[in-house]
């Protein structure tokens, strides 16, 4: 199995994936995971929001001064504005599917406790693979759902 193979099958991708993504599209099956994804994220951000509130009224004293509630409607607010955002952000994906195909030599980054990004025609993205999946600095074509900002494929581009 060449290196080709290794990413659609560490991405869960089919041809027919790859396929609508070379023709600057997600699948249909692309467009339901970017959904679900976004969906998750706001789920979770939902329950961070609700620990924090059972954590503030389970560890603080007892009565719950001004600067407490400040403190924990203005964390758990951020918490769910990012979810918000995701989840629209993934939502606005699946419906308008145009997908961007980036080329070039890819780099696998460690950002600190970040993670691992990829770097790709001066762009950088979450790495959807693990980093010794990844040859640095030979060419890959990388398809990125255009509303989320997200990879959604990637392959090696005139070489496997």
């Amino acid at each position: 199995m060449g290196h080709r193979e290794d990413l659609l099958q560490l991405l869960h991708l089919g041809p027919e994936d790859l396929e609508a993504n070379r023709a600057g599209r997600l699948s249909p099956r692309q467009a339901r995971a970017i959904a679900a994804s976004g969906v998750r994220n706001l789920v979770g951000s939902l329950f961070f929001a609700a620990l924090l509130a059972a954590i503030l009224f389970l560890v603080a004293n007892k009565p719950i001064v001004p600067a407490q509630w400040i403190t924990a409607t203005v964390l758990g607010g951020a918490v769910l504005v990012v979810g918000i955002v995701d989840f629209n952000r993934t939502r606005h994906a699946a419906a308008d599917p145009q997908v961007a195909i980036l080329t070039g030599p890819a780099r696998a980054q460690m950002r600190g406790r970040a993670g691992w990004y990829l770097v790709i025609a001066g762009r950088s993205f979450r790495l959807p693979v693990r980093p010794w999946q990844m040859k640095n600095d030979a060419p890959y074509r990388a398809y990125v759902a255009a509303k989320a900002d997200r990879i959604v494929a990637l392959e090696p581009d005139g070489w496997d």
